[in-house]
C-alpha cells in the first residue's frame, strides 16, 4: 500500500513529470490523439504496460503538460484531465475536466511508484508496524498520511536528482525544503489501527520521527 499517487504529487510541482523524467520510471510511450478528456492510442496497450489510474501522462507537441489519468477505459484509451479539485469529490465519482484537443501528440505515461513505495514503507515503521508482518494491523486512515508521503517522495526524487547533477545546489535546497515540510507533517499525522481485524480502527498512534536519506 502506498499513501499517496502519482497525481498528489502534481499539487506540489505541477511540471515534475517533465522536470524530474531522469528519476521516474516510464511504462509506455509513444504518439497519440486527445479529444477532451479522452486520450487514444493507434498502437501498443496500457493495461499491459500497467497503466492505472492517478498515475500521470505527460503530452507534448499542440498540448504540452503533465496530466491525472482518471481510468483506463481499455487497452487504447485513457479519460484524463486537468489537475482540479473536482477530481477528489467528498462523495460521487471524480469529474474530468476537458484538456483539449490534439492530434499526434507525443506522449509517456511516467510514475513514481519505486519513491512512494520506500516512503510509504518507512511511514508504517514509524507508525510503529512491520508491513511485512502476518499479523501487521492495518492502518484505516491512510489518508491522514498522504501529505507526509508526498512530502517525503518529492524529497527522494530531488535528492536522487541533485547526485546527478553538475549543479546540485538548487535541487539540493528543494530536497531539503521538502524534507522539513516532511518532518512537520510527519509530526501532526495521528493514525488509526485496527488490530483486532474488526475493519475498525480502535487505536491512535503518533508518528515516530524519522529522517529519510536515498543511499
Amino acid at each position: 500500500m502506498t499513501f499517496c499517487t502519482d497525481t498528489d504529487l502534481l499539487y506540489w510541482e505541477p511540471r515534475l513529470f517533465m522536470e524530474a523524467a531522469a528519476a521516474s520510471q516510464v511504462l509506455i510511450g509513444g504518439t497519440g490523439d486527445l479529444d477532451g478528456t479522452e486520450f487514444t492510442i493507434e498502437s501498443g496497450s496500457f493495461t499491459d504496460a500497467g497503466v492505472a489510474a492517478w498515475q500521470v501522462i505527460v503530452l507534448a507537441g499542440s498540448i504540452e503538460g503533465c496530466f491525472p489519468i482518471v481510468s483506463v477505459d481499455g487497452a487504447t484509451a485513457l479519460t484524463i484531465s486537468v489537475l482540479h479539485e473536482g477530481l477528489f469529490p467528498s462523495s460521487g465519482e471524480p469529474a474530468a475536466a476537458a484538456v483539449g484537443s490534439g492530434s499526434g501528440l507525443t506522449y509517456a505515461v511516467r510514475t513514481f511508484w519505486p519513491q512512494r513505495r520506500l516512503v510509504s514503507e518507512v511511514l508504517w515503521r514509524a507508525a510503529g508496524i512491520d508491513p511485512r508482518a502476518e499479523d501487521a494491523p492495518a492502518i484505516t486512515n491512510g489518508d491522514a498520511l498522504r501529505r507526509a508521503a508526498a512530502l517525503g517522495a518529492l524529497q527522494l526524487i530531488h535528492s536522487a536528482l541533485a547526485a546527478s547533477a553538475e549543479e546540485p545546489e538548487d535541487l539540493l535546497k528543494r530536497a531539503e525544503k521538502y524534507e522539513r515540510m516532511f518532518r512537520q507533517a510527519l509530526r501532526d499525522a495521528r493514525v488509526e489501527l485496527d488490530v483486532d481485524g474488526d475493519g475498525a480502527g480502535e487505536t491512535v498512534r503518533k508518528m515516530n520521527l524519522v529522517e529519510l536519506r536515498r543511499e
